[in-house]
């Protein structure tokens, strides 16, 4: 009995020392929440910083104080019964803004998508936050929308950043926006926890996760749709590795992205996060073992 006793005893110290030293075995991510913090786009956005030149500012847009924790260290702040105003085409967009804990910031500001208002919300609170994601929609059809964020009264409002769908984009106003293309699929490659489609016109489509740059779309974010390599055409061929991609272009030019921690990329950093040219004059690759 009291060598069982013991062993109770040494399972329940074991486990309350894992949630205090460890606290994320006891808790779950949460998605992002209107009026909380939101540094960095989630899985299935996009983001553009306030400094965009799609972004129309009505009124004279005042640079906020860098070193305040905004994104990209900048932000936009519009004084007075004054609006931005930009043209996405998606199916949803987060304002990403600051909250301010005095009367200057602005307590009325509007969303209107459309013409139509969505609703409204504030940047006055009890304390300073940068990068608030202030307001979000979505179930929007995917089209293009115009937005329009209206302050209501003569206090200050700060535009931080945009999230939008990741496979929308800031369009200017006069631009009829094209379906995403279908791809026409000839080949797909499995890799560890992503995968790729080499279509009929030798390009490379990528999805899934992307912790090395291994999805070859400049950067490290996961994707949940295919979305085409920028700037890879004529691609023949590819060969997925562990985290990283090699592809055999027509003109018999290698291209390779992704983990290159082993160096074998060439002297191009670790991480590797668009094509780069490595090779020449190839006329075919093998990816056994």
């Amino acid at each position: 009995m009291v060598k069982k006793k013991s062993i109770l005893l040494m399972a329940l110290s074991f486990i309350v020392l894992s949630i205090l030293v460890f606290p994320s075995f006891a808790q779950t991510a949460k998605a992002a929440t209107v009026g909380g913090q939101l540094t960095a786009p989630e899985p299935g956005w996009k983001r553009f910083d306030d400094h965009n030149p799609l972004i129309k500012y009505n009124g004279t847009p005042l640079n906020q104080n860098s070193g305040q924790g905004l994104y990209n260290d900048t932000g936009y702040g519009v004084s007075g019964k004054n609006s931005v105003e930009f043209y996405f085409t998606g199916t949803k967009m987060r304002f990403i803004g600051a909250n301010y804990n005095n009367r200057n910031a602005s307590a009325n500001i509007e969303v209107y998508i459309d013409g139509s208002l969505k609703g409204s919300f504030s940047q006055y609170s009890s304390s300073f936050i940068a990068q608030v994601l202030n307001f979000e929609v979505t179930g929007l059809s995917d089209a293009k929308h115009k937005v329009k964020v209206q302050s209501n009264d003569e206090g200050l409002f700060v535009i931080d950043a945009i999230d939008i769908s990741e496979t929308g984009d800031l369009v200017a106003p006069d631009v009829t926006p094209t379906p995403n293309p279908t791809p026409t699929t000839t080949k797909l490659f499995v890799g560890e926890n992503s995968m790729y489609l080499l279509d009929a016109n030798g390009e490379v489509w990528s999805w899934g996760s992307n912790d090395y740059g291994q999805l070859g779309l400049g950067d490290t974010t996961k994707r949940t749709v295919k979305t085409k390599i920028p700037g890879l055409t004529g691609v023949t061929d590819i060969v997925v590795k562990d985290n990283f991609v090699i592809a055999l272009k027509s003109d018999g030019k290698v291209y390779g992205w992704g983990n290159n921690t082993s160096g074998v990329l060439g002297a191009v950093g670790e991480i590797v996060k668009q094509p780069v040219n490595f090779e020449n004059n190839i006329t075919a690759i093998d990816g056994t073992n």
